[in-house]
């Protein structure tokens, strides 16, 4: 039975969890409305940099590289792999911020908890952001990259016929399932096995309220990136071609966020097109909320979608397990990715 099927319940998502309240009371949010795009997405690229030297690097190694993009731009994807582990599955993961900040270093934390856990390859691609660049280049930088990797991922020992997993959280959530839809359409080969997305746009914003992430933001954000809303390289829902033969998707969905109805009408309609989902939603809780560490939600919040991974490759762990590498990842307790 679907818990959220009436508005009441929908409607409830939205009322603050108290223990975030209290976290707001002492230290609210930032107005980043208030801050220029290059300060913004500068300010991305040092909190993410720091991040990544924090994590432990669980007996995984890192090539960086450049690869071709349809107008001659060279991209750079970071490649994770376990140790001595040939013929991977492979796991594609997309960072978020807006489609203005951002960097392919912002997952890196997940991306090595999944190669450890296990036991495949983990790319984490980049994309051109706003406002120099507008939409769709974002979204077909990802589709050459992924189309790249569908062709050469055997030059760095993976097996895509043993999985081949996409997804992304926020802006990287939407590239991830955009991205699906496409592959479905132009039969992408090998073809996709299961899609991750946290927190994704992929309608019109929704749910006004949130005090992160909010309709304000959100205005200002796509005035700089001024994407086509009717468009299906902003939504699938925007295709005529059904969303029935989609991967099984793992979704996260926060209750108080702005997002929060396009993840979950998202994840009725696959459903109804009879694809498997799970998703795991957060009442109360406010976009990303993982980025307060000091929330008892927050190492849930990581813990669910590397358990997502796990279950869209076949190999779903005890929790416990996941629990007990993700703790033991970060060399000091304020790590998160953000």
């Amino acid at each position: 039975m679907d818990p959220y099927n009436t508005k009441e319940a929908v409607l409830q998502l939205g009322v603050i969890n108290p223990e975030m309240d209290e976290i707001f009371k002492n230290n609210p949010p930032l107005d980043l409305s208030s801050f220029p795009p290059e300060v913004l997405f500068e300010g991305s690229v040092m909190h993410e940099k720091a991040i990544s030297e924090l994590y432990s690097r669980h007996a995984t190694q890192e090539i960086l590289m450049s690869i071709p993009m349809r107008d001659g731009h060279e991209s750079e994807i970071r490649v994770i792999q376990p140790n001595a582990q040939p013929n991977t599955p492979l796991v594609v993961l997309i960072y978020g911020g807006g489609f203005f900040s951002g960097t392919n270093l912002q997952l890196l934390p997940w991306a090595i908890a999944t190669a450890a856990l296990y036991g495949v390859t983990v790319v984490l691609p980049s994309y051109r952001l706003a406002p120099q660049h507008k939409f769709p280049v974002a979204h077909n930088d990802i589709w050459d990259s992924v189309k790249w990797i569908a062709t050469n991922a055997s030059s760095f020992g993976s097996d895509l016929s043993k999985g081949f997993v996409i997804g992304g959280s926020s802006a990287g959530g939407n590239l991830a399932i955009v991205t699906a839809h496409r592959a479905m359409r132009e039969n992408l080969s090998p073809s996709l096995t299961g899609v991750v997305a946290i927190v994704p746009p992929c309608l019109d914003e929704q749910n006004a309220n949130s005090p992160v992430c909010n309709a304000k933001d959100i205005e200002l954000w796509t005035s700089w990136w001024e994407p086509d809303f009717q468009s299906v390289d902003f939504s699938p829902l925007n295709s005529d071609i059904s969303l029935a033969g989609m991967p099984p998707t793992y979704l996260q969905v926060d209750g108080m966020d702005t997002l929060r109805d396009d993840g979950l009408i998202y994840e009725k309609l696959l459903r109804d097109h009879g694809i498997a989902t799970r998703l795991d939603v957060y009442p109360g809780m406010p976009h990303a909320h993982w980025m307060w560490p000091e929330h008892s939600l927050s190492t849930k919040s990581h813990i669910d979608p590397l358990s997502g991974i796990g279950w869209l490759l076949g190999q779903e762990l005890e929790r416990e397990e996941v629990e007990r590498l993700w703790n033991t990842a970060p060399l000091t307790n304020d790590s998160i990715p953000h």
